[in-house]
């Protein structure tokens, strides 16, 4: 190599070694808000890779025999969940009443036990089992709360002399006046109203509105804390990454359901 060739090399390392002690220099102050931002996007995909890895594919092949058998545990135990604290005023009931079906939205799903589990996965290395499924559902008991509302049908009819006839009958019908589950705390207002079609007219209870007593997700929030010690700083973050990841996982598998079902 000549010696101008050599000239030249060593001026560009030099040029480097410098421009790399200026780089380091300069963003030695941020090191520690990116060590920060770099593990919390770690631990974020970690939580999102673990949940949705079955969004991968189209059908549900992509889940192990195991990872099924705990999904189809998931679905029985929101069920029982959603079933076994429920009254008519104060008689107990093992079912979903509403007419509206105003439970749909408010229940406990599957997905959420799920996504809890892979949660206390990655926080605390605990495996994600029938055993962990069982000390997360003891916290998360539903409960719907009814009451009876009798509608009054009126209907007039004529005879062959234009006389006029009118036949009462009532039907019971069940309103949600009250839901207490994960999603939150929340009360159904009704107001009664009449309403006239042709020969008939209805007497009955309509839904107005419904509100939220208390804070959404506050049970979840007092599960982060008490029993995996999540920071208060921390909590609206994890309860975003625990309450999104089911909802994609639930949107996931119900897609799947419902393609299987068209083509059978």
């Amino acid at each position: 190599m000549s010696l101008a060739n050599k000239a030249k090399n060593a001026i560009k390392n030099k040029v480097k070694t410098k421009v790399k002690k200026v780089a380091i220099k300069a963003l030695k102050p941020f090191l520690p808000f990116i060590l920060v931002i770099g593990l919390l996007f770690f631990a974020i995909c970690t939580i999102i890779d673990a949940v949705f890895i079955q969004e991968v594919q189209a059908d549900s092949s992509d889940m192990s025999e195991v990872q099924q058998e705990l999904r189809a545990k998931c679905i029985e135990k929101a069920d029982y969940l959603n079933t076994c604290h429920n009254f008519i005023v104060k008689e107990p009931t093992n079912n979903l009443l509403d007419v509206n079906n105003k439970e749909t939205g408010k229940k406990i799903e599957w997905s959420h036990l799920y996504a809890l589990m892979t949660f206390h996965n990655v926080a605390d290395g605990i495996d994600v089992n029938e055993i962990l499924l069982d000390k997360v559902a003891e916290d998360f008991t539903s409960t719907f709360i009814y009451e009876k509302n009798t509608i009054k049908i009126e209907t007039t009819t004529k005879d062959e002399k234009g006389k006029e006839k009118k036949t009462t009958k009532e039907e019971i019908q069940y309103l949600l006046t009250e839901s207490d589950t994960i999603i939150g705390h929340y009360k159904y207002n009704y107001e009664e109203r009449t309403i006239e079609n042709d020969n008939t007219k209805i007497t009955k209870k309509v839904f107005i509105s419904e509100e939220l007593v208390g804070e959404q997700y506050e049970r979840l929030k007092e599960y982060l804390k008490n029993r995996l010690n999540i920071r208060e700083s921390d909590i609206e973050t994890d309860i975003r990454i625990i309450i999104q990841a089911a909802t994609r996982l639930l949107k996931s598998r119900r897609k799947h359901w419902v393609a299987t079902r068209k083509s059978v």
